[in-house]
């Protein structure tokens, strides 16, 4: 018996992320790609997203109106121009080795085409670490009462 457990807490520790720092450089690593993401957006730099997102990556957001796929996001860049605030710190959460959710809240001001963006947002990202790089594959933004 004392064996069968001493196997469990075993596989159960190892089973856990490797160390406190692991996660802290993870955290750090996923942060740096949404600012580096953030800025491709506003700059418009379609190599730049592409190269920060997977290939099936999908936004849903309440200006887009519907799901959009990597290549109907670039497509409708020259639409959006929105400047956001973050109103919290992002938390992000490990789903397992290699992906990650991020979440926070943001104020968006702006327009996307002709329509006017006010809104009170609350914002998940989903990470995927892909060749040891972490790419967002699924942004999705959440209109909050104001």
């Amino acid at each position: 018996m004392v064996r069968c457990l001493a196997a469990l807490l075993t596989v159960v520790f190892l089973s856990l992320p490797a160390s406190a720092q692991d996660n802290v450089a993870a955290i750090e690593a996923i942060d740096n790609l949404v600012a580096k993401l953030d800025a491709a957006f506003e700059a418009e730099d379609e190599q730049a997203i592409v190269a920060l997102t997977t290939d099936d990556h999908v936004s849903v957001t309440p200006y887009y109106g519907t799901p959009q796929t990597l290549k109907e996001v670039i497509q409708t860049l020259p639409d959006l121009k929105i400047d956001q605030t973050d109103l919290s710190e992002p938390t992000v959460v490990f789903l397992g080795p290699d992906s990650a959710m991020r979440t926070l809240t943001a104020k968006v001001q702006g327009t996307y085409g002709p329509n006017k963006v006010s809104q009170k947002l609350f914002i998940t990202s989903i990470l995927r670490k892909q060749d040891g790089n972490w790419l967002e594959s699924f942004y999705q933004a959440t209109a909050l009462a104001q």
